[in-house]
């Protein structure tokens, strides 16, 4: 009975060992249908802009072939009268430079609309940025303790592993940890900000940060961060927790509900 209870382990085993490599490939082969067809998508996508591009070129053909129509018609009915002939000649000739500056135009916006698409300028400007910011984003991550490799791609497109090795979605960590990239990507783009325009912002406001998600430890980091501003900085937090939070700050505005209205307590 031994023996045959080791056979059936061992075919068990081998059996949880092929699945593993079907299941293996089947999670390939999904991987490359959805890369497929994301491509697909977006050739469909580049497909719908060029058809709106021939469809409004039709649209022009049409109309320069109508008044050509309308020319010719006019050029049989005074063929005899040459002065007629040679107005409606030179008036050809303007319509020709015209289709020519037309078409120069069409080309000069086809190679602006090429520019201005996300894989365009904007990406050069987004690639010069994008290390910076994710060295800023898990800067501001360790300041408030939690501990992840936060990353962005050129489409904003976030990948985040914790223990460094695992990947987890923005929606798998909780609420308290989800306040904590909330502000280290807040705290982020007011550095780029500064860093791109040369202007510091001088003016801080914070609505119900203490009184969501944030615990005591991320508290403490969080304050921790907000006195590590500069002094042209003025911080304003807005909270519902003042008596605990009395001994954080250095000035304090309370206020008071009256008749349905708020006001300062006096």
């Amino acid at each position: 009975m031994l023996t045959e209870k080791r056979d059936s382990l061992f075919k068990t085993e081998n059996g949880i060992s092929d699945l593993k490599k079907t299941s293996d490939e089947l999670q390939k082969r999904l991987n490359d249908i959805i890369e497929v067809t994301l491509k697909i998508s977006e050739l469909n996508e580049q497909i719908s802009k060029h058809n709106g591009q021939i469809h409004l070129n039709n649209q022009f053909v049409s109309e320069l072939n109508k008044e050509i129509v309308n020319l010719t018609e006019k050029m049989n009915e005074v063929r005899g009268d040459k002065s007629v002939v040679d107005q409606l000649r030179k008036d050809q000739k303007g319509y020709q430079k015209r289709k020519t500056e037309l078409n120069e135009e069409q080309s000069l916006y086809r190679v602006g609309s090429e520019m201005l698409k996300d894989s365009g300028i904007k990406s050069r400007i987004i690639k010069q940025y994008i290390p910076v910011m994710n060295k800023l984003i898990n800067h501001y991550l360790q300041l408030l303790g939690f501990f992840v490799q936060f990353e962005l791609d050129e489409n904003f497109n976030e990948k985040i592993k914790s223990r460094f090795r695992d990947e987890f979605s923005y929606e798998s960590f909780s609420e308290g940890e989800k306040m904590r990239i909330d502000l280290s990507l807040l705290f982020t783009w007011r550095t780029i900000a500064k860093l791109r325009n040369s202007v510091s912002t001088n003016l801080l406001i914070m609505d119900e940060v203490f009184d969501s998600s944030l615990d005591g430890n991320g508290t403490e980091e969080f304050l921790k961060i907000l006195e590590g501003l500069t002094a042209d900085t003025n911080t304003f937090i807005i909270s519902h927790k003042g008596d605990m939070m009395i001994d954080k700050f250095r000035s304090i505005i309370r206020f008071e509900k009256h008749q349905n209205f708020s006001r300062i307590a006096a």
